[in-house]
Order: C-alpha cells, then structure tokens, then sequence
C-alpha cells in the first residue's frame, strides 16, 4: 500500500492515544468529567432553566462506556479474549463502594438536624443501586416516598448495572472484534427500540425514560462502540476516517444543541438520547482523531481540569445534599421555587467540594494502592507515571 492510499484510509490521528486499546491512561478523559461535573452542579445549584444539567449526566455516562471498554478489550487482546470477572468487579467495588457508604452516613448525620426521614428501604435503594428504580415501582409496592435528597443517585445505579452486566456480556460474547461490536450495536438498537415502545406503545412516564437502565444504557453503549471501533483493524479505522473533520464536529454539536432547544416531549424521552449519543460519538473520535482539535486535548488536561475530574465522583455524590441543606438553611424550605442569592450558591458550591475533597483523599486515595494490588490502574497514577 503506498503512503498515500494509507493517509486516505487512516484519520489524521493525533498521537494522543493508540488506537490499539493498552488500558494506559487517556488524556482528556479527567477533563471531559470536569466538564460534566461542573454542568450538573451549576445547573442544580440554581441554573436548570439555563444549564441543562441532564446532559452532563449524559456526557460521564458515555465516558465511562469509552474508558471501562478500553480497560476490558485490552485485558482481552492479552489474554486471547478472556477476562478476569472477579477481579474486574472487586476493583469496581473499591472504587466505588467505600465513598458511597461515607456519603450515605455522612449526609444522613449532615440531614438529621433538618428533620428528613429514612428508611431501611431508601438506605437499601442507595446501597444495593437500585434507587433509579425505586421512585418509578414504589407506588406499586406500596414503598414509602424518598424524602431524603438521594435521588441523584440514580445515574450511579445505571453505571453500576453497566459494570455488572457489559463485562460478563463481553466475556460471554464479546471474544472477537466483530463480536464486540455486534453486540453493542445489537445494545444501541434494542434500548432505543424499547425505549421508544415504552413512550409511544405502552405510555410510560417521563420518570422511566429519564431514569431506569434500560432506557439510558444506550449513552454508555455509544461510548463502548467508539473504544471497540478504535481498538479494530486497520479497515475499521478507515471507516472512522469518513466521520472526522471540522464539518463533523460542528455537526454534532449542532445536533446536541438542537436536543436541548427542541421541547417536543415524544422526541425529548426517545430520540434525544440517541442522537446525545450519536453526537458524543463523533466528537471524542474528532478529539483523538483531528489534528487541529489537539490543542482541546492539552486543555483539558489542565492541572485544574484533572483535579476536578479526579473529585468528580465524590463531588457528584455530596452536592445535592449540600445544596438542599443551604437552601433549607438560607430560604426556610429546601423544595422553594425561589433561586438561591449569589452568596448562597457560592457557599453551596464551596462546600460542596470541601466534602468532595474530604472524601477523595481521605477516602478513595487511600485505596489505591489496594486497587493495584488487584490489578486496577488508578487514573492518577497513570497520569504520571
């Protein structure tokens, strides 16, 4: 093949990661959870008619698919296709569980003095992550209403089931490359297909679409495929080629503009997700792949940027309650409709993250060593290794 037949068939690569999945670390990842943390606190501290909070849920959704299926089919491709379950799930649970466990004693100690009442079947909700589920079933069972400000919680029972189900998926029947991605195309096609049944067939509320796995998996799908298709054949990449260049990226952001301007309620809890995922998709490849777009890359990896992408999980956990009770405290009723003072949101902000920190090095840092013990790669260490 001559040289230039394979600048035709290849993108215009940036040579910030391999296209080969290595389970290194990969720059811009820190920085696009910054992002996304940031979204979600400023749009629930006061600003959800302006920000729109669900798309940065959005947006780790997708970057977990992309970063946890790189971990996993580099793991493959060493082995010749298999995977150390086991080993994979126990080191999800340190990452996960012992800053999980602080925050719901630690909020729940923070939210006594306010009078909020829990029970066994909220506190089992948040511990065994099925509190996505528990506000859309609970009439049925006849569960008491969460009062406690939990129920953001939600989108980590969606990430958890993930990580539950795609490795043993991918264990099973995800040996091969092509493999992989029939299976995650097979993922995408059926939740939005099922998705679209549940709103237009059976007329299931807005909480259900919003909320539940089944619904929203298909924003991390879209992350798995983009880390399957990268890892591919030469062939596979050329084929990625035709999706990157500037007219790509302002396409996908027009698209994902257009998802938070259209209002209509059938498109909004079907077909927004699809083309928020669609959109993502084409913009992280463009990130990796476009040569011009390098330098988003090096400013995402800013030290501030790392830093808030590295407290994004203990930040995401704390700052609902930290907000309700600044609210609470500030305006008399945490459930008021009136907005919070300047003062306010920055006192809510500002203490939100001194929890997250609290609870990242106190609490997460210290299990990295335990981690790698098990074979886990905790991102800080990569990053400066």
């Amino acid at each position: 093949m001559s040289e230039t037949q394979s600048t035709r068939q290849e993108p215009n690569f940036t040579g910030a990661i391999p296209f080969k999945a290595d389970g290194g670390y990969m720059p811009g990842l820190d920085g696009l959870r910054a992002i996304s943390i940031l979204i979600v606190v400023i749009a629930h501290v006061g600003f959800e008619n302006l920000i729109p909070g669900g798309l940065g849920v959005t947006v780790f959704f997708f970057v977990s698919g992309f970063l946890i299926t790189r971990i996993l089919v580099a793991e493959q491709n060493q082995h010749a296709g298999a995977l150390d379950l086991p080993g994979f799930y126990l080191r999800r649970f340190l990452r996960l569980a012992p800053a999980l466990l602080v925050f719901l004693l630690g909020s729940w100690l923070m939210l006594l003095p306010f009078g909020v009442k829990v029970d066994a079947g909220h506190v089992a909700a948040a511990l065994f992550y099925f509190i996505n589920y528990y506000d859309v079933v609970r009439e049925w069972f006849g569960w008491s209403e969460r009062t406690i400000p939990w129920g953001h919680l939600w989108s980590l029972a969606v990430e958890e089931h993930f990580y539950l189900l795609f490795p043993a998926a991918l264990a099973l029947f995800g040996k091969t490359h092509q493999a992989r991605v029939r299976l995650v195309v097979i993922s995408i096609v059926v939740c939005a297909l099922w998705r679209a049944y549940a709103v237009l067939g059976l007329g299931l509320p807005h909480e259900h679409t919003y909320y539940t796995t089944d619904s929203r998996l298909e924003n991390i799908a879209w992350g798995c495929l983009l880390a399957i298709l990268l890892d591919g054949a030469p062939r596979t990449r050329a084929r990625l080629a035709w999706l990157v260049g500037w007219h790509w990226v302002v396409l996908a952001l027009g698209a994902i503009l257009a998802t938070l301007v259209y209002r209509d309620e059938v498109f909004r809890e079907t077909l927004r997700y699809s083309i928020q995922g669609a959109s993502l998709f084409i913009l992280v490849l463009n990130l990796y792949a476009l040569r011009s777009l390098r330098f988003s890359i090096d400013l995402l990896e800013l030290k501030p940027m790392r830093w808030i992408g590295r407290l994004s999980y203990s930040l995401y956990l704390w700052h609902v309650p930290i907000i309700w009770i600044v609210r609470e405290v500030m305006l008399g009723d945490a459930n008021s409709l009136e907005r919070l003072s300047p003062i306010g949101m920055v006192i809510a902000v500002a203490l939100s993250f001194a929890c997250a920190c609290a609870s990242y090095y106190a609490v997460e840092r210290p299990l990295f060593g335990l981690r790698k013990r098990f074979g886990g790669k905790p991102v800080e260490t990569l990053a400066t290794a």
